[in-house]
């Protein structure tokens, strides 16, 4: 299943930043990230620098580099030259001068950081998101369930069009101007966002400075759909310049932001359901086709009768389960997993949020696994235990239902989980550790 509002585009400034990669040693070899302000375009070194410029070239040691070369040939400003030299420099390992020139902002350095957050994701928000080796910094612009619209943010604030806002230095911490690039939109999942950056605006009176914080998230919403219709923009608002066709610079900078988000928009493949394999029939119908006993089942798999119980009962497998069963079904473990009942979105949802993600990593560090899995064992985790609650009639609606079922939210089972999980592998506390004084390791878990 394709996310909702799919960015428009995307494939092709993907495959278009590809082909602009120069590498060396297997590595990428990139203008450095560690500057917060924008790096200079070639096309700046031929004219008067602004001040904010100015600093920048003062402390980037790649911008450097390339307007020594601009002043030595003004009638030929190619980066090429540049990136040769730069591969003789890593090679003869003379790169340690240039990386001592490059400033990061305290500002920027506390974003590398990791940071425990309980903050729920909303429009109007900034946020750090992270995912394997990606960090991108994101605008929401649209909730759909796990599904999150997002708007690209960079402090190369040529990367802005007439649909992009510009901040201003004192709206985010960053503490430089950025680029909202709200059409260069994609759909991440919600289990990407890391943390807060900055919090929605709130409506400023007339005399306010609306400067001081990000646009209120209506405002935020309208160039959004201004963008999504074709019309003009709303007024009043700071706004990048339009993009014209001997833009090569800033169409070449977008391309390469807009890549930046494509694992991110990929991650999404990594959610149960999501896979692109079509299974033959649910699990339930395909061990039902073999016509084998139960005994038999169980003995040719190495599983325990539970396991097939739970299937029978709408249960789902686990990874390991899915490989043992794959044989006996003569398929793959991937079919299986695809052949799982779907997840409640509701719990798909809690389970995304930031607020669990270093408990995640704390089971994934100490089972030697990853947060993806930890997480989707979390979720069945949870389920099963749902399932197996029993209510009394007494429990039900006229309409069938639960009142568990309409009104219940799935976090007090995810945390409960969660708690006992750590618990059990002696990372936090248990209540009767506690009362008794004693602990685990001494590293708990604050909440």
């Amino acid at each position: 299943m394709l996310p909702p509002n799919m960015p428009r585009n995307s494939r092709a400034a993907d495959d278009q930043s590809r082909t602009g990669d120069v590498y060396l040693a297997d590595d990428l070899l990139a203008p450095p990230v560690a500057a917060a302000d924008p790096h200079l375009l070639d096309t700046d070194f031929g004219g008067r620098l602004s001040e904010p410029q100015e600093k920048h070239l003062a402390c980037c040691g790649w911008c450097q580099q390339r307007s020594t070369r601009a002043m030595a040939h003004p009638d030929l400003v190619d980066e090429e030259v540049f990136l040769a030299a730069a591969r003789a420099r890593v090679t003869s390992g003379a790169g340690a001068a240039l990386e001592k020139l490059t400033v990061l902002r305290p500002a920027l350095h506390a974003l590398t950081a990791g940071h425990d957050t309980r903050e729920d994701v909303k429009i109007g928000q900034l946020w750090r998101l992270r995912w394997r080796s990606t960090t991108e910094l994101a605008l929401v612009v649209a909730l759909d369930r796990w599904w999150v619209t997002v708007a690209p943010v960079t402090t190369d604030v040529g990367a802005a069009d007439e649909y992009s806002l510009i901040l201003s230095e004192t709206a985010t911490v960053l503490g430089v101007p950025a680029a909202v690039c709200l059409s260069l939109e994609c759909v991440v999942p919600l289990f990407t966002f890391d943390r807060l950056v900055t919090p929605a605006g709130r409506t400023v009176p007339a005399d306010g400075d609306r400067a001081a914080q990000l646009p209120p998230p209506e405002t935020i919403r309208d160039l959004w759909r201004a963008w999504r219709r074709g019309t003009p923009p709303p007024g009043q608002l700071s706004l990048g310049e339009p993009l014209l066709d001997g833009d090569l610079d800033r169409r070449e900078l977008r391309s390469t932001l807009a890549a930046g988000f494509m694992s991110l928009v990929g991650a999404s493949e990594q959610a149960p359901g999501e896979s692109t394999r079509q299974p033959p029939a649910p699990l339930s119908v395909m061990l039902q086709q073999l016509d084998m006993p139960l005994g038999e089942l169980a003995l040719r798999t190495n599983l325990q009768r539970e396991v097939f119980l739970r299937i029978k009962q709408g249960g789902r497998v686990s990874l390991d389960e899915a490989h043992a069963l794959a044989a006996v079904l003569e398929t793959d473990a991937e079919t299986v997993l695809a052949a799982n009942p779907p997840l409640d979105d509701r719990l798909v949802v809690d389970v995304s949020r930031p607020r669990w993600r270093p408990d995640l990593r704390r089971l994934a560090h100490l089972r030697h696994s990853s947060e993806d899995e930890e997480r989707w064992r979390l979720a069945d985790a949870v389920a099963d235990s749902r399932r197996r609650t029993v209510h009394q009639p007494a429990d039900l609606n006229q309409a069938g239902q639960t009142t568990d079922d309409q009104t219940e939210s799935w976090t007090p089972l995810v945390e409960m989980h969660l708690r006992a999980e750590l618990a059990a592998l002696s990372e936090i506390d248990t209540p009767d550790q506690r009362q008794s004084g004693g602990g685990g390791r001494g590293n708990g878990v604050e909440r």
